[in-house]
């Protein structure tokens, strides 16, 4: 459809083009008949000339309208002196479909537009960025030997890997300062399960899945939820809520790059000093909207209801700690709750499916980026070890938004930094 009415309205702009485009119509000369021009000022019947079964004209009223538009082939060649266009010798083609300059298409991620070319001839010039979605990882991932299988989301299609390590990740490399910080060493001798899940050793205290959009905001959601987990663990289930990643995202902002991504320290130290506040009270939104909470506020400043009494200042954690080894990450999680942790992502993460995930190498390899997620507890399948995590792109992600990941070998770099914290949980609630 798009074809015909671009070629309708070129042979409406350039009457000289219906000679060649209708090969059926008589070749003419007619206005410029016997090497003459025959051209007339208004309507003339000696300005007209026979063409199959009617008349065309040589004279301007024949080119009043569009709509009306009764002149001869070479009228605007001959009497106005516009040269047409050579035919287009050679179009451009895209799946099944043909296209006309300067006619624009998608092909995978990439924009395309029809360019014309010497000779008369049309092809396309693309962009030619790195897909998220990847056809080598796919069949490369679910070869026969893998422990983990890939998909291809539809929700992904469409999109570029460098967009998606920015607006599906979002952390912000470590600073000097933070990347030395000292791990916190438990030293418990105790007895770790084979298998341990937060959701089943606190059914109901656990925050659900979030799905953070288009939006580099995982550093957010991270952090908000193991801030929620813990306090309703802390607590005894007293204070037991969903925090609002948004109220990190709109309002930690010095530092911050919002969508585009955050730090960790930052936000962690603007829960410590600030607080959050609940989901409800400040809904996520996926986007870095302005900030409309007061710095040193209360909450019912803010307009949020406390799930108890005594609550009053909004939900603050004390300094947040660094945990590196296999056991202190477990014990602590046993202990205290869900633990933030980072991981580098290569472009197969984000087919991942089911299984318990090693970085597989296909797809591009030069390309990653930081991501934060929340760690719930670890297993064993057919004799490996895994952690169980809690990613933040939905729950038709992955495994319900779950994944799995090789535990003990530093696996993307899901162990190099932990983050531990203890949330200030209202004193008579506190978890004895």
């Amino acid at each position: 459809m798009a074809n015909n009415i671009y070629l309708l309205v070129l042979c409406v702009a350039l009457g000289a083009v219906v000679a060649y485009r209708y090969p059926d119509l008589p070749p003419g000369p007619y206005c410029g008949t016997g090497g003459r021009q025959q051209c007339c000022t208004n309507r003339q019947d000696s300005c007209s000339h026979r063409i199959l079964d009617t008349l065309c004209y040589c004279d301007q009223f024949c080119n009043r309208t569009t709509s009306h538009d009764d002149c001869c082939p070479d009228y605007e060649e001959v009497c106005l002196g516009i040269t047409p266009p050579e035919p287009l010798l050679q179009p451009c083609r895209l799946n099944g479909k043909t296209y006309v300059p300067p006619s624009t298409a998608m092909k995978d991620c990439n924009t395309c537009q029809c360019i014309l070319r010497g000779d008369n001839k049309a092809e396309w010039e693309c962009e030619s960025d790195v897909c998220l979605m990847s056809g080598d990882v796919l069949h490369g991932v679910n070869r026969p030997g893998n422990s983990w299988r890939a998909t291809n989301y539809t929700e992904f299609y469409g999109k570029k890997l460098k967009d998606a390590l920015v607006y599906k990740l979002g952390t912000l490399p470590l600073s000097p300062e933070t990347r030395r910080m000292g791990p916190i060493r438990h030293d418990k001798d105790t007895f770790y399960p084979t298998h341990f899940d937060a959701r089943e050793a606190w059914p109901t205290y656990i925050s659900p899945v979030v799905d953070q959009g288009w939006c580099g905001s995982d550093w957010a959601v991270a952090i908000a939820t193991v801030t929620s987990d813990r306090f309703a663990i802390q607590s005894n289930g007293a204070e037991n809520l969903v925090l609002s990643p948004q109220s990190l995202l709109s309002c930690s902002r010095k530092q911050q790059q919002g969508c585009k991504g955050g730090h960790i320290d930052v936000a962690w130290n603007f829960a410590k000093n600030f607080g959050l506040v609940d989901e409800q009270c400040y809904p996520y939104e996926a986007k870095a909207s302005p900030c409309r909470l007061k710095k040193r506020s209360t909450l019912r400043e803010d307009g949020c209801i406390p799930p108890v009494p005594q609550r009053t200042l909004r939900y603050r954690v004390g300094p947040p700690g660094r945990l590196q080894k296999e056991k202190d990450i477990m014990y602590d999680i046993m202990q205290s709750g869900p633990v933030h942790a980072i991981m580098t992502v290569h472009q197969d993460f984000f087919h991942y499916r089911d299984g318990v995930y090693r970085r597989s190498h296909h797809g591009s390899n030069e390309m990653k980026g930081f991501h934060s997620v929340r760690i719930v507890g670890w297993g064993e399948e057919r004799g490996e070890k895994y952690w169980t995590v809690a990613n933040s792109w939905g729950t038709w992600w992955g495994e319900n938004g779950y994944f799995k990941i090789a535990r003990g070998v530093n696996e993307s770099g899901i162990e190099s930094f932990v983050v531990t914290v203890l949330s200030d949980v209202t004193e008579s609630y506190k978890k004895k």
